[in-house]
């Protein structure tokens, strides 16, 4: 438990006393339990505001203990009397308005700047021209489309690089970010201090740097400084911002950065990247953004998934990969997996805790299926040995599953959602459009696996579209001819050196 939800604990704990116990025992008790309480709070948890408790309150106690206010100062009062002869008299500073005058107390509160000195202890520049906002570093697609644009970015002569990672969690590929990229880990300090005081540290480390080009990448506290200071931060840095889809809530409601925060900082951004065609129509249909406000940039592919795999397919077997989530439609696998009984389903995967657990456990009781558990990244799946890959999503940008599928030359039949309809079009696979319909699947899948010539040409040319569009010579050919993303004249070419650093503590 972090030291905020203490103090709410506490002030929860402090209120129900207050109300009950003083209602029993009288005022005097009541004075006294708020004298200890507000003594308990101001030295324990000082960060959480400067209010002072009135004399009322508190009662009477010996003037050495009591702290006396200021009077108000003179020309103040003599300012009041000005502005009440020459504008209006009721600013005048009579008796009772002087009685029920209250001393505001500016609080001190000193660990939001020890923070701050220690985050810009980390950057060993006084200038960035590139500053990542992420929320962390695991494995996943936007993670690797993160550290491509920081590779690309450290690559390029005369740039310097930092990364901000703001949400609590393992990075377990914080050691893939190259050599001389400076990182700030901002969110050691959540929940450590208030979240507005955070995004004020924040925002001030971007504008003390003077920033070039700030990419925020799934980072919640940079997207809502965006919305709060966007102005001011764009005065002096262009803005970008990576989304890739909706998220669904379990109403069936969108959600996401793109919901949630591009309509109060679009004028601020410079360009929203995304890595399919569909999902910035959408948001164009749905809320009237220009056209040039995006630009869609295909992601780049893992080098090491670009080695051809050898292909020795057995008998009638299909692959599925993928979280057993709601996003990941395992529900519609199984009604596949019923309606194809002579077909064995090799499912590789872990439970998302709140998934439901009958469907789950359904999937594990029939015989054509096999429940395989998690799996250590796409290189590490058998694609060679199926003859067809399943992808039942449905939402996605452009899945990074889709896209090592592709490159290991395997069938692939799967729901047309965001960029996959990109990849698997009938000419390269067989998409499903009506992505509910459980007879669509049956029928695709048979007609793979009845025509493996014919499967294995899509899934040849699936592999030629996915080798040319998504490479990592075009990916860095995209970004480099983006206006204003990297710097108009390149540098020193030895700019770039030394270990990557990461710190905070």
């Amino acid at each position: 438990m972090n030291r905020r939800s203490v103090f709410m604990l506490l002030r929860v704990v402090h209120l129900a006393l207050d109300r009950s116990l003083t209602s029993v025992f009288g005022s005097r008790f009541r004075q006294n339990y708020i004298r200890m309480s507000y003594r308990i709070k101001t030295s324990l948890f000082p960060e959480y505001g400067a209010y002072i408790p009135t004399p009322s309150e508190i009662g009477p106690v010996p003037q050495s203990v009591v702290w006396m206010p200021p009077a108000i100062p003179g020309w103040v009062l003599d300012e009041m009397k000005d502005l009440a002869r020459d504008i209006d008299p009721i600013l005048y500073p009579t008796d009772q308005f002087l009685a029920n005058c209250r001393y505001y107390s500016f609080p001190v509160l000193p660990r939001p700047g020890k923070i701050y000195r220690e985050l810009m202890q980390c950057c060993r520049a006084d200038h960035y021209t590139h500053c990542y906002a992420i929320p962390w570093l695991k494995r996943g697609g936007a993670d690797l489309v993160a550290l491509k644009h920081i590779e690309a970015s450290a690559r390029t002569p005369g740039c310097k690089v930092l990364v901000i990672m703001t949400e609590p969690g393992d990075s377990p590929w914080l050691s893939r970010i190259p050599a001389g990229v400076d990182v700030v880990d901002a969110s050691l300090f959540v929940g450590e201090i208030s979240h507005d005081e955070l995004l004020l540290i924040l925002v001030r480390i971007v504008v003390q740097l003077q920033i070039d080009t700030l990419h925020v990448i799934n980072s919640r506290h940079v997207w809502e400084i965006v919305c709060r200071y966007g102005l001011a931060v764009s005065q002096r840095t262009q803005i970008f911002a990576s989304i890739y889809c909706d998220d669904f809530d379990r109403y069936g409601q969108p959600v996401g950065f793109a919901r949630q925060y591009l309509p109060d900082c679009y004028r601020r951004l410079t360009r929203v990247f995304t890595d399919n065609n569909a999902f910035p129509e959408l948001l164009r249909q749905t809320y009237g953004y220009s056209p040039e406000l995006f630009h869609v940039l295909k992601s780049p592919v893992d080098a090491s998934l670009s080695v051809p795999s050898v292909r020795k397919p057995e008998g009638r077997r299909v692959l599925w990969a993928g979280r057993l989530d709601r996003q990941k439609r395992p529900d519609l696998l199984l009604a596949i997996a019923q309606a194809l009984t002579d077909v064995e389903f090799h499912v590789y995967g872990d439970a998302v805790l709140d998934y439901k657990t009958s469907v789950v456990d359904s999937l594990r009781q029939l015989k054509n299926v096999r429940m395989l558990g998690g799996f250590d990244g796409v290189e590490s799946l058998p694609f060679g040995a199926f003859s067809a890959f399943l992808y039942t999503s449905q939402w996605d940008g452009t899945p990074t599953m889709v896209i090592a599928a592709a490159l290991a030359s395997i069938p692939i039949v799967a729901s047309r959602v965001g960029g996959v309809g990109d990849i698997v079009t009938e000419e390269r696979g067989y998409p499903i459009a009506d992505i509910d319909n459980v007879a669509l699947y049956v029928a695709r899948i048979n007609e793979a696996l009845g025509d493996p010539v014919g499967a294995e040409s899509k899934a040849a040319r699936a592999r030629e579209y996915v080798k040319s569009e998504h490479s990592g010579a075009s990916f860095a050919q995209a970004i480099a001819a983006i206006p204003g993303y990297m710097p108009a004249a390149a540098g020193d070419p030895g700019a770039i050196s030394g270990d990557v650093e990461s710190c905070a503590a």
